[in-house]
Formats: C-alpha cells, structure tokens, sequence
C-alpha cells in the first residue's frame, strides 16, 4: 500500500533522519509521531498512542509517520522481518 506523504512531512522527517535541527537532537533515540511541523513522542501504552494517532490525524487532516530519530553518531541495522 502506497500512501502520499505532504512536503511538509518529509521536510521535517527528513531533518529528524539526518540528524539536524534542534528537534533531531531532542528527540535523538526514540519513536516519534510526525505529521507537518509537529513532532510528538510516542507513547509507551497503547491506548495514549493511539489517542495521539487520532488527535492529529483530526487535527492536520492526515495519517501521522510513525519513525525512529536515531542517535548522532551511531549506526543503525534496520531489519525487515
């Protein structure tokens, strides 16, 4: 399944990713919601989770990214089971 990701999403996911901006280095190891210029930790129990899925999605009218801002400096195996 294909999904459109607006610009301003993949401008601030792809700051996130390659490590600059302040909010890459805040955010530095850990799982992230992004949707436009917003960025929101995920949370550790399932129903907060979702709660924050579905108030942004209502909000900015689109499905947030869920992705993982890794640590400066370290590198990542990413494994698709």
């Amino acid at each position: 399944m294909s999904v459109k990701i607006k610009s301003q999403t993949q401008r601030t996911l792809s700051l996130l990713l390659s490590g600059r901006g302040s909010k890459a280095h805040k955010y530095a190891g850990k799982h992230v919601l992004v949707v436009n210029d917003k960025v929101v930790p995920l949370k550790a129990r399932h129903e907060e989770m979702w709660r924050d899925i579905e108030a942004l999605r209502k909000k900015y009218g689109e499905m947030p990214v869920v992705t993982f801002v890794p640590r400066p400096g370290l590198s990542y195996i990413l494994c698709g089971w």
